[in-house]
């Protein structure tokens, strides 16, 4: 090779290399989705990208959006064009759900320490004022809990997936036991180790458990050659237990507990003496025949649409993708018929999908039924939010961040009135092109506020109408000498002041 060629070999390969540093430092800042910040709020939230093709539902956005390379959650309420609406404070959240409780709105969300799929904490309630009112814990000492963690300890054992009320004032949540099992049926150990998935119901107010179950304790039912997950090198000791069974779905019908399975690729119908009504296996159809396209694995937020004693028609938000499988199939909302006598086979009702921005979600997920037919899935480690019309077709996508950067385990539409205790938020900063200074004001948590009135002494300065989370008005005739008070009109809460704040204080 001569000399000159290989000169200029070597400089375009230095040169690749430094395109390669560049290209590698772009994507590392581009990975990061970027965050809404405020003047009157030291609040950080990832921008919602909402993009309507056509009329959608009433509602609220609710989320717990967890971005995973900064490291921080938060529960979180947007409005339907994007803007934010309520941030509380960091921490490990899920099963984040607005729910009924005595009549009255509400929110039930988990917190606690996240594992690897599961974790240990409370269900906490808060009221229209985010206040918590009710605190749903789980003795891990009562129970025998096992974490695996040890000699960590918790206050409360109840896992990340469920915060489902029933309408006798009782919540249906999962949890985990790390024990010991025979794996030798899937190629363990006999001494080995797994993650018992237990379902249970307890009283909202007093804590009392009301209804207990356990995979383990039922293995004739639900056995362990019916899971859809490798062990991976698992089982072996109690620190790295084998996924079984990966309970993440639990609703009531009258006495009976529909149940779902992730790794066992499998919905349960259990009654209140624990034993199995029947079993539907999404790859071999357990008591049921699967018909054309009715296939799901590793599925979330599994509900019945409706039930009679000779059908059930259930929906899901069906992943069909883990981890370990790679994202190889299409995720989709699916809703199946059930024969539950005759034929017992199961059909297709519906199956929706984003066409043009096709979703493989590894983990986590929702489908909610809405209103006129709508329905709004959520696809949980993939940061994006759809709604269906009745026909099907898709009339909002939403993005709140990059695939595998940001996710929330389940988004919920629904209507809410926000009441928040505090007062609202401001900072007035004058301004250093003109005379007029900039009041920035916010109220975390408020809803229906129509517009704000900014005073100064006892004169109304100026009224400006409130503009998404943080409303900017400018208002004439301030120095830097005089105080501010910011007034909401409208809503439930008209009248709230905000706190006496000094012109260039904050800014």
């Amino acid at each position: 090779m001569s000399r000159s060629l290989t000169s200029c070999l070597s400089q375009a390969l230095a040169l690749f290399a430094s395109c390669l540093s560049v290209s590698a430092a772009q994507s590392s800042t581009a990975s990061l989705w970027p965050l809404q910040s405020y003047k009157s709020s030291s609040i950080q939230t990832p921008f919602m990208n909402v993009t309507k093709m056509g009329q959608t539902e009433p509602g609220y956005l609710f989320l717990t959006p967890k971005d995973v390379i900064r490291g921080n959650g938060y529960p979180t309420i947007y409005s339907d064009d994007g803007q934010l609406v309520w941030q509380g404070s960091s921490a490990n959240y899920s099963a984040l759900q607005p729910q009924m409780l005595d009549g009255e709105p509400v929110i039930a969300l988990w917190t606690g320490y996240a594992g690897k799929g599961f974790g240990w904490g409370h269900i906490s309630i808060l009221n229209s004022s985010y206040d918590e009112i009710h605190r749903v814990t789980l003795n891990c000492k009562e129970q025998n809990f096992v974490t695996g963690l040890e000699p960590m300890e918790f206050d409360s054992c109840i896992d990340i997936h469920e915060s489902q009320f029933t309408d006798n004032g009782t919540i249906l949540v999962t949890a985990v036991n790390v024990t010991q099992a025979n794996l030798s049926s899937v190629g363990g150990p006999k001494d080995g180790w797994i993650q018992d998935g237990l379902v249970y119901e307890i009283d909202i107010k007093t804590n009392e458990i009301v209804f207990r179950w356990s995979a383990l304790e039922n293995l004739d039912e639900v056995p362990l050659s019916d899971v859809y997950a490798p062990l991976g090198g698992s089982g072996v000791n109690k620190t790295d237990p084998y996924g079984y069974p990966h309970l993440n779905a639990v609703y009531k019908y009258g006495d009976d507990y529909l149940v779902s399975s992730r790794y066992m690729c499998s919905v349960f119908f259990i009654a209140p003496n624990g034993t199995l009504n029947w079993h539907l296996h999404g790859r071999t159809g357990g008591d049921f025949h699967l018909g054309i396209g009715a296939s799901f694995c590793y599925q979330h937020d599994v509900r019945f649409e409706s039930q009679t004693p000779e059908r059930v028609t259930l929906s899901m938000h069906n992943n069909d993708n883990t981890d370990f499988t790679g994202a190889t199939s299409l995720t989709t909302g699916l809703v199946l018929d059930v024969e539950l006598q005759g034929s017992k086979k199961v059909t297709v009702k519906s199956r929706v999908w984003d066409a043009d921005e096709p979703v493989y979600a590894q983990s986590q997920g929702s489908y909610q039924v809405l209103g006129n037919g709508h329905t709004l899935q959520d696809h949980g480690a993939t940061p994006k939010i759809e709604e269906y019309d009745e026909n099907g077709r898709i009339v909002m996508r939403a993005r709140f961040g990059y695939d595998n950067t940001m996710q929330t385990y389940r988004v919920y539409r629904y209507p809410w009135v926000g009441r928040p205790s505090t007062k609202p938020s401001v900072v007035a900063c004058p301004s250093s092109k003109s005379r007029k200074t900039a009041v920035y004001v916010s109220w975390n948590g408020a809803t229906d506020v129509q517009s704000w009135k900014v005073l100064s002494g006892s004169q109304v300065k100026h009224t400006a109408v409130r503009n998404g989370f943080e409303t900017t008005i400018l208002v004439d005739g301030l120095s830097q000498k005089d105080q501010v008070v910011v007034e909401a009109v409208g809503g439930v809460i008209d009248g709230v002041r905000s706190e006496s704040v000094t012109i260039g204080q904050g800014c």
